[in-house]
């Protein structure tokens, strides 16, 4: 049972076909399969054992594909980097993953060499692209070393996959550790969920680095479809990609959609009517932004999912697209492959409609934080995953997304979540994003506090704002301070930096 397992038999099954596109290059399922056998037998040459780590430092590129496959073939753990952190972020995060060879584009060899005697444990640098330095090998002609033949290992379920950064918005970084069983229930899970098979097209712009490499890209894989991936978020190039490459198959979150496609005329020109299915996972994803999908993308199916990387993946639960605006504001229902609980602060189960901490138990929840015993412990408990999302069932069996328990505000002895407030101001209809947030308060302990995107050419100042929560929110709820910015801070995945607002917006409040 082995991620690797994919291109394999894809690769029996569907040998001429294409299977990625990138940048006007196209690799058939034969031709990735066998670069991703050179490219293991090549690592497994030079001395790797299985369990051993190799991290990769790059934008999304094919070598991350063939990485990500190579790696799983030869029992070896793919540890990809997040390239936007700072550099002594990512020499700490590499030292904590033990990884013993760092594969990296030759863009980020700058980055590589300032952290580069800070990195004792890798023995061995790999530069994909560029004229390669005298400290390194070059990709291709390490690849091509390998012989074609499948690798000779036995990789067991169990065995572990990948190490996926998990911080949140909270800045504090783990590494979650996937098995390949734990990747696998989820992927097939969200073939199922979204019908996908190899007549499909999908489209990977979202970071490899992300647990999105297993809801997208392994999972269009796995169905035998056909992948577009692109280096970064552009969105003229999104939408052209779509367009040229008949991509039927879409999954972004809802920040792309929000100021980086619908505000640009030259990317929303393009015809997606072929679209069939269109995917997000987010914690909010407003009507009118559902109603935007839908005009653009006529045909398309819309799923809506809720997952984290301690599940493997973005289909913890889903709301089917016949519910998709009948269900408003509905992450859906738990997958068949979960168990689930809602329980109260004090611990006892929380009743129909009571907001409660999310817990998960499944063949899809990961092992735990690599390195991290402590965080471990306190995050699996008595063999739960404790998610630290808040959440309400409804009286039909569907849950809805409250807010993070890390987001609750404590403010005058009242409990105030976030996302309510949130929810409020987007009702406004010159808002388009919004970010609700305490700060500390010698009064009241905390003060509830927001940051507002408008909509492109709309004016509003913060006084028009708060009279317009006055209307909406009781007085405890209602926000102190409302700051018009124009960008929420983000992290790659699309997760409001809310730690960032309190640093920047909170000094002045």
């Amino acid at each position: 049972m082995s991620i690797g397992n994919i291109v394999a038999r894809n690769a029996i099954q569907y040998r001429d076909r294409e299977a990625l596109v990138f940048e006007g290059q196209r690799y058939t399922w034969g031709h990735l399969n066998d670069r991703v056998n050179r490219l293991a037998g090549s690592l497994l040459g030079l001395g790797l054992k299985k369990g051993d780590k190799v991290a990769l430092l790059s934008e999304n590129h094919p070598a991350a594909v063939e990485l990500n496959f190579a790696l799983a073939k030869a029992g070896l753990v793919f540890f990809p980097v997040n390239a936007r952190l700072l550099a002594p972020d990512i020499r700490d995060l590499i030292r904590l993953s033990d990884s013993r060879v760092l594969v990296y584009g030759a863009e980020l060899y700058p980055l590589v060499k300032d952290i580069r005697q800070g990195l004792p444990g890798v023995e061995k640098l790999i530069q994909v692209g560029g004229e390669t330095p005298a400290d390194a090998l070059d990709y291709e002609a390490f690849l091509r070393q390998g012989g074609s033949a499948e690798p000779d290992v036995e990789v067991d379920g169990e065995d572990l996959y990948i190490l996926l950064g998990t911080g949140g918005t909270t800045g504090t970084s783990k590494l979650g550790m996937l098995t390949h069983a734990n990747a696998l229930w989820a992927i097939y899970t969200t073939v199922q969920a979204m019908n996908l098979s190899v007549t499909d097209t999908g489209i990977q712009v979202l970071p490899l680095f992300h647990v999105i490499i297993n809801s997208c890209l392994n999972s269009l894989m796995a169905a035998g479809a056909r992948v577009v991936l692109q280096r970064r978020f552009d969105p003229v190039l999104f939408m052209k990609n779509l367009h040229d490459e008949k991509v039927t198959v879409v999954l972004v979150v809802p920040p792309f959609l929000f100021g980086w496609i619908l505000a640009v005329p030259e990317a929303i020109r393009y015809d997606v009517s072929h679209v069939r299915a269109f995917a997000t996972a987010a914690a909010s994803f407003p009507r009118d932004l559902k109603e935007a999908v839908r005009a653009h993308m006529p045909n398309a199916e819309i799923f809506y999912t809720y997952g984290l990387t301690e599940s493997s993946g973005g289909n913890a639960t889903v709301l089917p697209p016949a519910l998709a605006f009948a269900k408003e504001g509905s992450i859906g229902v738990v997958n068949p492959i979960l168990r689930y609980r809602i329980v109260t602060p004090g611990g006892r189960p929380a009743g129909t409609g009571e907001p409660g901490e999310l817990l998960l138990k499944g063949p899809s929840i990961i092992r735990g934080y690599y390195n991290r015993p402590d965080e471990t412990q306190a995050t699996f408990r008595g063999g739960w995953l404790h998610t630290g999302d808040v959440v309400r069932q409804d009286g039909d069996g569907f849950l809805y997304f409250v807010d993070r328990v890390k987001d609750m505000i404590k403010t005058g002895g009242e409990n105030v979540f976030a996302k309510e407030v949130e929810d409020a101001l987007l009702t406004h209809p010159d808002v388009q994003e919004a970010a609700v947030f305490g700060v500390a308060d010698p009064k009241w302990g905390e003060k509830v506090c927001a940051a507002v995107v408008l909509k492109p050419g709309r004016r509003l100042v913060q006084e028009d704002l708060l009279a317009y929560a006055a209307g909406k929110l009781p007085g405890y709820k209602r926000p102190k301070v409302i700051s018009v910015v124009e960008a929420l801070p983000r992290n790659p995945s699309g997760k409001v930096l809310k730690s960032r607002l309190k640093e920047t917006l909170g000094r002045g409040t």
